[in-house]
């Protein structure tokens, strides 16, 4: 998955503070998804666990949820969260979505990638992985952007570097941020064995007092990644620039962004054996 290694733990922690949109996207791709009690679910990206442990009330004592994700400061506040719960019924570790080597073939009912997968570096591998570990019936979810669809920080983003001084020097290679479009999406989820691919589009507006609370949420979001494709020379007049652009989006209640994410669902039709649990 995407460089780690920007991320702190001072990241990790105001992400679990500021993390309400992502945590409202991925409760409701769970109820989308169809996940239930007596569920075993594959939370791929847990970073700090919000989702997670959600997730473990909904599929209950009978239930499992187990949670991956690359960032050790972000498993690390997650798992100070599990001693307070009641239920045992999440297991987290620190692992990729390219290698789901712990798990069986065949063990879980869902898998789900919430605000995730346009950090994944290597896509095909990932859903290769997920279809392998997913039961015959199974269901992949993920809520993620469209690089056709651009909105928010990251068009604003876009729009500033697209004109000098930063034309020509920033390398789209160099952005953690590896979005697709909707076609592509559903191209890898086919090629992966998938089917009945599902994907619903919602917008929604997100209000910021200032520019630096927009970066602060960005910052925390990314694992610090955010700006690091550009230059560092330019970096900081980028951050100006950005923050002219932010005030002309400015409203009686607040800087106003909006965010088009796409809710994707998909299927894996097959006569493969289950695993279990060892």
């Amino acid at each position: 998955m995407s460089n780690m290694k920007y991320d702190t733990m001072e990241l990790a922690e105001r992400y679990d503070r500021i993390s309400d949109s992502q945590f409202e996207r991925g409760s409701r791709l769970l109820e989308m998804m169809g996940v239930k009690k007596g569920n075993v679910v594959l939370d791929v990206g847990c970073g700090t666990g919000r989702l997670a442990i959600h997730a473990s009330g909904v599929v209950g004592a009978s239930g499992r949820i187990f949670g991956l994700d690359p960032s050790m400061y972000r498993v690390r506040v997650a798992k100070d969260k599990l001693k307070g719960l009641t239920n045992d019924n999440v297991s987290l570790s620190q692992g990729r979505a390219e290698d789901l080597g712990l798990f069986q073939d065949g063990v879980f009912d869902h898998v789900y990638y919430s605000s995730v997968f346009h950090w994944v570096e290597d896509k095909s591998t990932a859903l290769k992985e997920a279809y392998r570990v997913l039961k015959p019936g199974g269901k992949i979810g993920m809520t993620t952007g469209d690089r056709n669809n651009q909105a928010g920080l990251r068009a604003l983003t876009d729009k500033v570097i697209a004109r000098p001084p930063y034309k020509g020097h920033v390398r789209a290679e160099d952005d953690a941020s590896k979005r697709v479009t909707r076609g592509e999406l559903e191209g890898l989820l086919s090629a992966a064995r998938f089917s009945d691919v599902r994907v619903t589009v919602q917008e929604k507006k997100r209000y910021y007092s200032s520019p630096n609370e927009a970066f602060e949420f960005s910052e925390a979001s990314s694992f610090g990644n955010s700006l690091m494709h550009i230059p560092e020379g330019l970096r900081a007049q980028a951050m100006k620039d950005i923050a002219v652009e932010l005030e002309k989006m400015r409203t009686a209640a607040g800087i106003e962004l909006s965010s088009t994410g796409m809710f994707v669902i998909a299927v894996k039709h097959s006569s493969t054996n289950n695993g279990s649990f060892q």
